[in-house]
């Protein structure tokens, strides 16, 4: 207890006067404790040496410390963020530079970043002379979506003898936002009853439509809605359901239901998925028509529980990066598109259209459980016009083997099961389109940016030049 509380005081006595994020410790303690004996050895025999050795000992720890104290005051980091918009796909870049403000030369300087970012390592071990600075750059190419941290970092330095460390806390941090990429879709089959402007205004007086459904006759309906002829049939009053134009609103419902999701990675059915919401949110919000997107899902957190994505439509650019600073960071949750569905239904609105981006190619498999197919139609009784994307899994390597052991078993491929679930949602009047994972498909979202590229000469120089480049 003694010995603990001596070596806290003893560290609290090094640092006492420094900054708040720097600290100071001794790295080698043990010659320290000789002082006494050499003392004790003049004082019983003096000699020459012993004050020797004593002033040599006492010198060299106070020149290393004071050597690293100085530091302390005078080494800094910035860095400096050259990448300033990132999609899955782009490069990011940072500039470091360590300034050493003191007139003390520091020999050995060890910086060491804790970033989350997955690849990203820009820690580097460098010398900086006596008011000098050294600069370095740090690169990754981002292969995955997501919100990550940059920083925070730490500079570690010694003395010239080693007898002191010293650490200096760099606490500044800056988020660094993925965006998924934005691909170019094939065409899309959207939900019918969506016409365009022309179409719109060449609708027949008096808002007459075709005729949808028929449902009982009550109080306050108009008589000129009365279906006669099934009226005589049924022997009771019915009254024709108007088929009322979707407008511009679209809701996007994607399923991040970990249970039908599979692969690893970029070729995984999540990752697609959720492509497939920003490729699509991008073509209707800058197409011609200039369409209203809201993104409707339920994504995993970090604690293992589950928060809900809800972005009504709007219009614009602005909802588009909206909607991609969203789906940055989703994770799978344990909530199925069926249930998604059953929960919005009653704020999803009339008169809008909907489309579902899902990875469950089985969902009639278990007669026990909601099925998705059934809330698009019930959705579409409401007023809203519905779709669907399919998301199908890629083919193994050795599909020729896996499609034999499939056939043997029963079973079917990802293919044929979403053929069967196509002409399932065909015959409930709900368009729908199946997609492969792996599909190649051109960038739609690029931007055009000036990057610095540094090249060194066979006589040991370096050439540093400008490239334009467009990404993607």
């Amino acid at each position: 207890m003694l010995v603990r509380r001596l070596n806290a005081q003893f560290h609290a006595l090094l640092n006492r006067g420094l900054p708040p994020d720097g600290t100071i410790r001794p790295r080698v303690a043990w010659p320290l404790w000789l002082t006494p004996l050499l003392v004790i050895g003049q004082l019983l025999t003096p000699h020459p040496v012993w004050v020797t050795l004593i002033v040599a000992l006492a010198g060299l720890y106070l020149l290393g410390y004071f050597w690293v104290r100085g530091l302390a005051r005078g080494l800094t980091l910035t860095r400096t963020r050259r990448s300033a918009l990132l999609i899955v796909g782009d490069t990011l870049e940072e500039e470091f530079t360590l300034h050493n403000r003191t007139h003390l030369s520091a020999f050995w300087v060890e910086y060491a970043d804790a970033s989350d970012l997955p690849g990203y390592d820009p820690s580097r071990v460098v010398a900086v002379s006596s008011l000098g600075r050294y600069s370095w750059r740090a690169s990754v190419q981002c292969q995955r979506r997501g919100v990550y941290r940059l920083g925070p970092g730490r500079i570690i330095s010694d003395d010239p003898f080693g007898l002191f460390r010293l650490r200096l806390d760099v606490p500044q941090t800056q988020r660094a936002l993925i965006y998924p990429r934005v691909l170019q879709l094939p065409d899309i089959a959207l939900p019918r009853g969506q016409m365009s402007g022309d179409e719109r205004r060449r609708r027949p007086l008096g808002d007459v439509a075709p005729a949808a459904s028929v449902r009982e006759y009550r109080p306050g309906d108009a008589r000129r809605d009365i279906h006669w002829r099934i009226t005589a049939h049924r022997n009771q009053l019915m009254v024709r359901m108007r088929e009322l134009e979707p407008s511009g609103d679209v809701w996007i419902a994607l399923d991040l239901n970990r249970a039908v999701h599979s692969g690893a990675g970029a070729e995984s059915t999540l990752e697609y998925a959720i492509t497939l919401a920003a490729s699509l949110t991008a073509e209707l919000v800058t197409s011609s028509e200039r369409r209203a997107v809201g993104l409707l899902a339920t994504t995993g957190t970090a604690s293992g529980g589950q928060e809900a994505i809800w972005l009504p439509p709007r219009p614009g650019r602005a909802q588009l990066w909206r909607v991609l600073a969203a789906l940055a960071p989703v994770e799978p949750s344990d909530t199925p598109l069926a249930e998604l569905l059953f929960r919005s239904r009653d704020a999803l609105g009339h008169r809008r259209s909907l489309i579902a981006i899902t990875a469950d190619l089985d969902p009639t498999s278990d007669p026990r459980r909601r099925s998705w197919p059934a809330e698009l139609v019930r959705l579409q009784a409401a007023g809203l016009a519905s779709s669907a994307l399919l998301v199908v899994p890629a083919a193994p390597a050795n599909d020729d083997a896996a499609n034999t052991a499939a056939e043997g078993a029963g079973g079917d491929d990802a293919g044929t099961r979403a053929e069967r679930l196509h002409s399932l949602l065909a015959g409930l009047d709900i368009p729908s389109q199946a997609l492969p994972v792996g599909l190649k498909l051109p960038p739609a979202l690029t931007y055009r940016r000036t990057r610095t590229v540094v090249r060194t000469t066979p006589t040991g120089g370096a050439v540093r030049y400008e490239v334009e480049e467009e990404v993607g």
